[in-house]
């Protein structure tokens, strides 16, 4: 009887660990951009004035704790504290202080694991 009530536990919260796991929200990041500023007077194609620009960056392959900074558009978002940049491959719904998982692979497309 024992054996059997320790079992039932065991399963119930296995379950309730997988879905805490499988709960958290993940969404594709398709590059990293650094944000460099440029020099007072500095114009675009159309000649309006430019104060920064975003480039295209690598990161060395890994893990990363994160923190949400300001929203560029839908789909670029700060890493606060950095001049960094995650841009996804859809608009996720993040919010200022969210923070979460950026797991970045040697090649290809990383993933932004948000907690809960």
């Amino acid at each position: 009887m024992k054996r059997t009530f320790f079992l039932m536990v065991l399963a119930l919260w296995a379950i309730g660990a997988w879905a805490q796991i499988t709960a958290a929200e993940e969404h594709e990041v398709v590059a990293v951009y650094e944000k460099m500023g440029l020099p007072d007077g500095s114009l675009d194609e159309d000649g309006d004035e430019v104060k920064f620009v975003f480039v295209p960056t690598d990161l060395d392959e890994g893990t990363y704790n994160v923190e949400i900074g300001e929203r560029v558009h839908s789909r670029m978002y700060q890493i606060k504290g950095t001049n960094l940049y995650m841009e996804f491959r859809y608009s996720p719904f993040l919010s200022t202080f969210d923070e979460g998982v950026l797991e970045w692979p040697f090649y290809g497309n990383g993933t932004f694991f948000e907690r809960e």
